[in-house]
């Protein structure tokens, strides 16, 4: 960490001025020598001089660090940091962005850049579970807001409320964005065309959460309904897998057919594959779980696992399960289901209920054959599971199993 001295030898160099270019008539050559050693402390009036000398603002060589420097992290730390699928391997990239910034944060002056490296600060301590990332998000917020960058601001407000999400706690997260959203609306009137969007998506996810689909559905179509209107296709993927999903828990096949074409269109558009795997993915649920044609949800998979490796055991090898023991094999879906692994940074109600179906057809099959310890071990684990979910298809499923198995 520079000092002040060091701060305004480094510029001078950096400018290509000597001692006694920089002194000028007001200075010294032997007193700046000084300064620079650290030696002696130069008055305001001189640091004010010294600064017009180096055509910089005074407060600049009070900070710490300077503006070069501190734009240097921030393009260090932005080429390092993805928004991306939470993963263990991403978690350690996070770890390594707060090693970055950690000398930094204390320290920052009040500028954009600051700003947005205590974000990221923030965002990567709070995934990679590191105190200290709730005094850095507000210090981050501060300065979006005395630069009246209003965005900024609300993108904040939104992984706020994300984090009472993640921590399920669904009525809390739901409320904080309402009451954001209305703070921001009345600031501006009218939400900027992708902060709107992101309000949208994330009240529609959380309405769900707390087991209310009616709202969910109105507040994703309303989202469609605008992008269409602005011609923007910001989230529009994310949208139709939600309202898709949400069809076939409400068992509305021409919605959910609709929702799915939708979204192999908008695949097709963006030659996308894993959005094409998982407008697929919807329609295997729905035939597995709804409408029991497991021979042709079995064929929709295979095709599925042999063009989308890196992704079928998070999407198809459960499905997969479900449809060979719908079909009788059961040797085989046991297989399946073993090889079955519950992606652990799921939050949402709906994805975790529909995981731990798992234990409940691994009950089954193992009741099929003849191994009644394993069925009564799996139906508990099951029941043990969804206990604390909403009244989803999932849970009563889970609730009937159990009660045959044990019966």
């Amino acid at each position: 960490m520079a000092s002040l001295g060091e701060r305004i030898r480094k510029l001078r160099k950096e400018k290509g001025l000597t001692l006694q270019a920089l002194a000028g008539e007001e200075l010294s050559k032997g007193m700046l020598s000084l300064i620079e050693n650290n030696k002696a402390n130069p008055s305001m009036e001189s640091l004010a001089y010294i600064a017009d000398r180096l055509a910089i603002d005074k407060n600049e060589l009070l900070e710490e660090f300077s503006t070069a420097e501190i734009r240097k992290l921030l393009q260090e730390v932005e080429e390092l940091y993805k928004v991306d699928i939470m993963s263990k391997e991403l978690i350690k990239e996070y770890k390594t962005i707060v090693a970055k910034i950690q000398l930094y944060k204390d320290k920052l002056p009040f500028r954009y850049e600051s700003a947005r490296l205590l974000e990221i600060y923030s965002r990567c301590s709070y995934h990679a579970k590191i105190d200290g990332w709730k005094s850095s998000l507000k210090k981050a917020e501060e300065i979006y807001e005395g630069l009246q960058m209003i965005n900024q601001s609300a993108e904040i407000h939104i992984f706020r409320a994300m984090t009472s999400f993640t921590e399920h706690r669904y009525s809390e997260a739901l409320t904080m964005i309402q009451e954001s959203r209305k703070v921001f609306e009345e600031r501006v009137r009218i939400l900027d065309p992708l902060k709107k969007l992101d309000f949208d998506y994330y009240e529609s996810i959380l309405y769900s959460a707390i087991g209310d689909g009616k709202n969910a559905i109105r507040i994703m179509q309303n989202a469609i309904d605008y992008s269409k209107e602005q011609q923007i296709f910001y989230r529009v993927d994310s949208l139709y897998r939600l309202a898709g999903f949400q069809a076939v828990l409400d068992k509305d096949i021409e919605r959910k057919n609709y929702y799915c074409e939708k979204l192999r269109l908008f695949a097709n558009f963006l030659d996308d594959e894993e959005m094409e795997a998982f407008s697929d993915a919807i329609e295997i649920h729905y035939l597995n779980t709804v409408s029991h044609e497991f021979e042709k949800a079995n064929e929709i998979i295979d095709r599925n696992l042999a063009k989308h490796e890196e992704i079928t055991t998070f999407l198809f090898t459960l499905e997969k399960g479900k449809a060979l023991y719908g079909m009788g094999m059961f040797e085989e879906a046991l297989v399946w289901l073993k090889k079955h692994e519950m992606w652990e940074f799921l939050h949402h109600p709906y994805d975790l209920s529909l995981h731990y179906e798992k234990d409940a057809y691994l009950a089954l099959v193992y009741e099929k054959l003849g191994d009644h310890q394993s069925a009564l071990e799996h139906a508990e684990i099951a029941k043990v599971n969804i206990e604390p979910m909403p009244d989803l298809p999932y849970k009563k499923f889970i609730m009937k199993v159990y009660d045959q198995i044990n019966s």
